[in-house]
């Protein structure tokens, strides 16, 4: 469901404008008819209060046009943090303003915090990034938990390997094949990350494995000599036997590719051990058979 303002929101908002200029005008009247002498005060303090009673009144009026999108879209606890977020936003505005209409100077207040300011907005920065590429990643339902991921970054170097358990507003959570639970935080996801679905679109998950050996050795010997081991170990604990490729020959090296399929994330620990071993014995064979 997309976002959506109805014709009954715009027309609450036009109403509460109007009755505010109307109120406004009356104000101004009335206070210029009987007390000329406090009209400058009156008229500041009467805008303060309408300014504030309107905003606050518009406020509930967007918060509701916008909470069926975010629920739609989100979990629960996250699309409740969202509103959070957006209600102090657009409340600060509403706070603005009454000041505004008080007759305070904002911009001698803005110059005064300068320092502060500064302070506050780089202790902030990363605070809002997060909430940003929170919001993104749980709009879009990029991430969700449950969903077995690579997450890859030279913030971090190894990726991590795991599946997901939990999207907040600040930290993706991941819990790695070792049973260690990670928070990324989701600014990570701006440029900095990329993460793959361990899935082959079918019912099976699948993993890219690089296995990189000695060219001391023809690869092809190599290559079939791993295939042999794999499948007949792969065969013994009843999975599916993987796809292999011989993909580069760089200098002194082979580069291999296992694409591992399997149903449990659990098990991949085990057949990386089991693909590992295959390829290092296959390694180890060939190279005897040579001298």
């Amino acid at each position: 469901m997309g976002f959506r303002v109805r014709t009954i929101d715009i027309v609450k908002i036009l109403i509460v404008v109007i009755i505010l200029a109307v109120l406004t005008y009356l104000v101004a009247f009335l206070s210029d008819l009987f007390l000329p002498k406090y009209k400058v005060y009156i008229s500041d303090a009467s805008a303060a209060v309408i300014v504030g009673l309107g905003g606050y009144v518009i406020v509930k009026i967007l918060l509701d046009v916008i909470s069926p999108y975010l629920f739609s879209r989100m979990d629960k606890g996250v699309a409740h943090t969202a509103r959070l977020v957006i209600s102090v936003a657009l409340y600060t505005i509403v706070v603005l303003a009454v000041l505004s209409a008080l007759g305070i100077n904002l911009t001698g207040v803005a110059l005064g915090g300068t320092v502060a300011g500064i302070a506050i907005g780089l202790a902030a920065q990363t605070v809002f990034s997060n909430v940003l590429a929170g919001f993104m990643v749980s709009s879009s339902k990029t991430l969700k938990p449950g969903d077995p991921v690579i997450l890859s970054s030279w913030i971090w170097g190894n990726p991590i390997v795991g599946e997901v358990t939990n999207v907040s507003l600040l930290f993706t959570e991941v819990r790695t094949l070792n049973g260690n639970l990670i928070k990324v935080p989701n600014s990570a996801f701006l440029g900095n990350t990329t993460f793959t679905k361990l899935s082959d679109g079918n019912q099976l998950l699948e993993y890219p494995l690089q296995v990189i050996i000695n060219a001391d050795v023809k690869a092809e010997q190599v290559l079939s000599l791993a295939q042999s081991y794999i499948k007949d170990s792969f065969d013994k604990e009843k999975v599916q036997v993987p796809e292999m490729y011989f993909t580069a020959k760089n200098g002194s090296t082979n580069t291999f590719m296992v694409i591992l399929k399997f149903s449990n994330i659990d098990d991949l620990n085990t057949m990386l051990t089991s693909v590992n071993t295959a390829f290092e014995k296959a390694y180890w064979d060939a190279k005897t058979a040579k001298t």
